[in-house]
């Protein structure tokens, strides 16, 4: 539980220092447990927004299935907080990574599943040690 709680804290002290550092808002993509999944008990999600907020910065959150709908306006700092296709990879059940909304050009979008490509925006593959 405690490297838990210190990741989460990691996590979101990236995305406040690029946020602050590029006057962006933060968006957290997927607030529910898991993908696929409508609830949110247990949500590594809210644990990384609940550090955002500690540190001064109210993250906002897209996910469909808990009810949040987010369109960004302009760039903001994404966190990909949800990767159907790890999560369910060798389970037998066929789930593809999906967005949930658009990214805009110029965002800069932290991936610690370090699977996400976009020409148009500034992707960080967190927690890549072998760069």
């Amino acid at each position: 539980m405690e490297a838990r709680e210190i990741q989460a804290r990691n996590i979101a002290l990236e995305l406040v220092k690029n946020a602050n550092e590029n006057a962006m808002q933060v968006v957290i993509h997927g607030k529910a447990y898991k993908p696929d999944v409508e609830y949110c008990d247990g949500s590594y999600s809210l644990l990384i927004g609940h550090y955002c907020e500690q540190l001064g910065f109210k993250p906002v959150y897209v996910d469909p299935l808990t009810g949040d709908n987010f369109s960004p306006a302009g760039p903001a700092v994404f966190l990909l907080a949800h990767s159907a296709s790890t999560t369910y990879k060798n389970t037998g059940k066929n789930s593809a990574d999906k967005l949930y909304c658009n990214i805009p050009n110029g965002s800069i979008v932290v991936d610690p599943w370090r699977s996400y490509v976009n020409k148009n925006c500034t992707v960080i593959h967190y927690g890549n040690t072998r760069r």
